[in-house]
């Protein structure tokens, strides 16, 4: 039985039996796993305290010859990021953030950079302001998973995004369409981008990390992004995100 040890984020956990738990982690090195931690119910040391959603955590496993369920055998507190559990906005936010995660990503198909995107994320919504940091978690992971918005140009006739234009988002085309291109009427469509908040999305995600908390996002920015945000997701996905039916829009 082979043992690890991996950064890891708690995305998911339930009670399994009378004493045990089971929940699904995001590592840095693994990718996301799942494993069962035997007697984190009762435990009063080993596990206490740190077996909490969306805990970062150092952890040691096991894996498991007869089951796809890995061992967790240590938990060391990292972060534990106190205000996603006691503020309803942070909460709301970062479970739609671990639901993306857990809908985009396979078992054991490790990806560090979404592992330090997920870290960061969780570390902004601790804080104040979360619906900002929760709009720049979804723009990277979409560009993460290979999915790089076009926003610089119509996908229908090519001509660059300038003023003087109303654009919708299209899923379908993963970008932008102009006025003149849009099948109906601009003003009835639920994806209408204004070009201030497509030059804010451009520009975001040309910066680095260290940089994003510079960016200023209005009310209709935040209200048109999320709403791209949502439709995008669950058309590729092809499933709605239940998490989206509690955010608290600005």
């Amino acid at each position: 039985m082979a043992h690890h040890e991996t950064e890891a984020v708690v995305l998911k956990i339930f009670d399994h039996g009378e004493s045990d738990k089971i929940i699904t982690f995001f590592t840095a090195d693994f990718g996301k796993i799942t494993a069962i931690a035997k007697g984190a119910k009762r435990s009063k040391k080993r596990f206490v305290g740190k077996l909490e959603l969306f805990n970062h955590l150092h952890i040691l496993f096991a894996d498991n010859k007869v089951s796809s369920l890995m061992r967790i055998d240590e938990a060391e507190l990292r972060n534990p990021f106190p205000n996603l559990r006691s503020n309803y906005r942070s909460f709301v936010c970062a479970t739609l953030a671990s639901e993306l995660i857990l809908n985009w990503t396979v078992e054991h198909d490790q990806d560090e950079n979404i592992f330090h995107l997920l870290c960061w994320t969780y570390d902004k919504l601790n804080g104040k302001a979360p619906l900002p940091s929760l709009l720049l978690f979804q723009l990277h992971l979409l560009t993460l998973l290979g999915f790089h918005l076009n926003l610089s140009t119509c996908c229908q006739c090519g001509t660059e995004v300038s003023a003087g234009q109303a654009y919708t988002f299209s899923p379908p085309r993963n970008g932008v369409i102009c006025g003149r291109c849009a099948t109906a009427p601009v003003g009835n469509s639920t994806l209408v981008l204004s070009l201030g908040t497509i030059r804010l999305l451009e520009k975001a995600r040309g910066l680095p990390v260290d940089k994003w908390s510079r960016l200023h996002f209005s009310k209709q920015s935040l209200q048109e992004a999320m709403a791209l945000f949502q439709t995008h997701n669950n058309f590729l996905l092809q499933r709605d995100i239940l998490s989206w039916k509690e955010l608290p829009f600005p």
